[in-house]
């Protein structure tokens, strides 16, 4: 090595704003990922007409993966990865906060469509797509099943249809 080390150089090799760093790789890899989110889509049975929606914000163009949001998932029309499951931190301090880092990212993917995609099913109440993702019947991964499970967990006492917003 030619120079001080980067650690002399206080530089720890991790980014500061960790889910910055997860867009800007997801931007740089877009073509990767759309190819790898549609295909992984039509594996597990998403219907054609739910893979992927326009891109409303900007040029209209039907995507499977949006490298520009940072939230792991959206649905309008379709289901819709995005570049929050590039970022460990997505889920800190949140139900599968612990184990999601943990996995390897065909696994978050799979979950993520899995969550989106029964959130399509159920009216977009994202309190009962949490419970319908843990039991969709998706052939998802095992461990994405099990990061599902996790989010999907009740508190003690507390029902279902009590964690539902009123309209």
């Amino acid at each position: 090595m030619i120079g001080l080390p980067p650690s002399a150089r206080g530089r720890t090799g991790r980014p500061k704003i960790i889910a910055d760093h997860a867009r800007a790789v997801a931007q740089e890899w877009e073509d990767v990922g759309e190819r790898y989110v549609r295909r992984r889509m039509k594996e597990l049975g998403i219907p054609d007409h739910q893979i992927g929606q326009p891109d409303y914000g900007g040029d209209g163009t039907w995507r499977a993966f949006d490298p520009y949001t940072k939230t792991g998932g959206t649905n309008t029309t379709g289901a819709v990865v995005n570049s929050g499951v590039l970022n460990p931190e997505l889920l800190k301090g949140r139900k599968g906060g612990r184990i999601g880092p943990k996995m390897r990212l065909k696994d978050r993917i799979d979950a993520i469509i899995a969550h989106e995609y029964e959130e399509l099913r159920v009216g977009g109440v994202d309190a009962e797509a949490l419970l319908a993702a843990a039991k969709t019947k998706l052939h998802i991964s095992d461990e994405a099943r099990r990061l599902n499970r996790a989010r999907a967990r009740e508190p003690r006492g507390v029902r279902p249809s009590a964690r539902i917003p009123a309209s």
